[in-house]
C-alpha cells in the first residue's frame, strides 16, 4: 500500500525536479600513456615546447629537497634525458623551478619558488640559463624579492611572471595576488631584436630586486582571490599564465577556479575581465595553462585532478580527461591523473605534468593524451 502511494509522488518529483539538477559532463578522453620520469626526479611542473628542436622542457622542483634542481628534457619519441642543473640559492639551499618559457634571444627563463620550496619571505627568483649554440652553459640570476613566483611565460621581450600571492604573512582570505612584467632588455646580455644577438658579458648581470607588496613598478596588475564556494579552503591566487598571439594575458585565479583576461598597451592594462568558466561546475581549479594558436586555452585542474579547455571569447569550457585523485602506481604507469599542475601543446599530443603534492608516491609522471581528431572548434561554440 505504501509503496503504491509513494509511486505518483517519487514520479511527480522526477519529473519536475530532476531536469534542474546539472548533468556531469563525461571527459572527451583519457592519457593514452605515461612517461616515468628517472629516479628523483620528483613533483614534475612547469613545461616548454622548444619550436627550434620539437624538444619540450620539463622542470623538476623536487619540493621540500634541499640541493639543486634538474630541468629536463622529453624528445620527440618521449624518452627523458636531463637537461640543466639548476644551482640552489645560496642562503636557503633549495630551488624550486616552475613556470619556464624560451625567450626570442634563444635562452630559458624560469620562476624559482622559494616560497613553495620552504621559504615565503621574498627570496623567490627569476633565473635565466643561458644557451650557446642552442645548448646550456649556465645560469644566472635576474630577479630576486619575489613571494612566490609561479607560472612564466614571453612575448616578443616581455617576460610575465605570476606572483601566486604579495603577502606571505596572509592566511585568511581575501588574498591578493597579481602580475609582474619585466623586459628582457633590461638585463645585460639580452636580444635588441629577434634577429641580432648582442656577445655575452664576461660578468653576471646585476640583478634587479623587486619592492614587496605589489609596489613595485614591474607590477603591472593584481586581483584578489575569495573562494568563496568553499569558505577560502584553496588560499592559491595567480598561478598559471599563458599569452595569445596579439599579446593578450590569460593568468589562472587559482582557487576562484577562474581565468582573467588581460590586454596591456605599452605596458599598461587597458583592460581585464572574468572569462567566466567557472559557470560550467565543470573544473575546481585553475593551474598551469596554455594558449594554443587558435586562441583557445588549455589547462589543468589540480584540484579536479583535470585537464580541460576554454574558449575565452564566450567562456565555454570543455573536459578533456580526468580521473580519480592519488591513483595506484599500476594506474599511474597507465597513464592516470596525479594532482596535475601543467600543460604543453606538441602537436597532435598534450603532456600534463603530475605534481603529486599529496600522496607522492612512486612512479612521478607526464600523462600523454592523444587529443588528435576532435573538433575543438565544434566543441567551443
Amino acid at each position: 500500500m505504501k509503496t503504491k502511494k509513494l509511486f505518483p509522488i517519487l514520479s511527480l518529483f522526477v519529473c519536475l525536479v530532476l531536469p534542474f539538477f546539472a548533468v556531469a559532463e563525461e571527459p572527451l578522453t583519457k592519457p593514452f600513456k605515461a612517461i616515468i620520469l628517472p629516479d628523483g626526479q620528483k613533483h614534475p611542473d612547469g613545461m616548454t615546447f622548444n619550436s627550434k628542436t620539437k624538444d619540450i622542457i620539463l622542470a623538476v622542483p623536487t619540493i621540500g629537497d634541499k640541493g639543486n634542481a634538474w630541468l629536463l628534457k622529453i624528445d620527440n619519441d618521449d624518452k627523458v634525458e636531463k637537461y640543466f642543473e639548476l644551482p640552489a640559492h645560496p642562503e636557503t639551499g633549495r630551488v624550486t623551478p616552475l613556470g619556464i618559457s624560451f625567450g626570442p634571444d634563444g635562452h630559458l627563463y624560469v620562476a624559482d619558488s622559494q616560497c613553495l620550496g620552504g621559504n615565503p619571505n621574498h627570496k623567490s627568483r627569476i633565473l635565466r640559463v643561458i644557451h650557446e649554440d642552442g645548448k646550456p652553459v649556465k645560469s644566472e640570476v635576474l630577479v630576486t624579492g619575489i613571494t612566490q613566483a609561479n607560472g612564466l611565460e614571453i612575448h616578443a621581450n616581455k617576460i610575465y611572471v605570476a606572483e601566486t600571492q604579495i603577502d606571505p604573512s596572509i592566511v585568511e582570505m581575501p588574498m591578493v595576488s597579481g602580475v609582474f612584467e619585466f623586459d628582457i632588455n633590461e638585463f645585460p646580455a639580452s636580444v635588441k631584436s629577434p634577429r641580432r644577438v648582442i656577445n655575452l658579458p664576461t660578468r653576471l648581470p646585476t640583478p634587479i630586486h623587486v619592492l614587496p607588496y605589489g609596489d613595485d613598478k614591474h607590477f603591472i596588475y593584481n586581483f584578489t582571490t575569495t573562494d568563496a564556494d568553499r569558505n577560502g579552503a584553496q588560499k592559491v591566487g595567480a598561478n598559471g599564465i599563458g599569452v595569445a598571439k596579439d599579446g593578450t594575458l590569460y593568468v589562472a585565479n587559482f582557487g576562484d577556479k577562474e581565468i582573467i583576461e588581460i590586454k596591456l598597451r605599452r605596458s599598461k592594462v587597458i583592460s581585464h575581465r572574468n572569462i567566466g568558466i567557472s559557470k560550467s561546475g565543470l573544473n575546481e581549479s585553475v593551474d598551469g595553462l596554455k594558449v594554443c594558436p587558435k586562441g583557445y586555452i588549455f589547462y589543468a585542474d589540480y584540484v579536479g585532478n583535470a585537464v580541460l579547455v576554454a574558449n575565452p571569447a564566450n567562456g565555454k569550457n570543455v573536459l578533456i580527461a580526468k580521473n580519480k585523485p592519488n591513483p595506484s602506481a599500476d594506474e599511474k604507469t597507465k597513464g592516470a591523473l596525479d594532482r596535475c599542475s601543467e600543460v604543453c601543446l606538441r602537436g597532435d599530443k598534450l603532456y600534463v605534468s603530475n605534481i603529486d603534492l599529496e600522496d607522492n608516491n612512486t612512479p612521478h609522471t607526464i600523462s600523454v593524451i592523444d587529443i588528435k581528431g576532435i573538433n575543438f572548434d565544434d566543441l567551443l561554440k
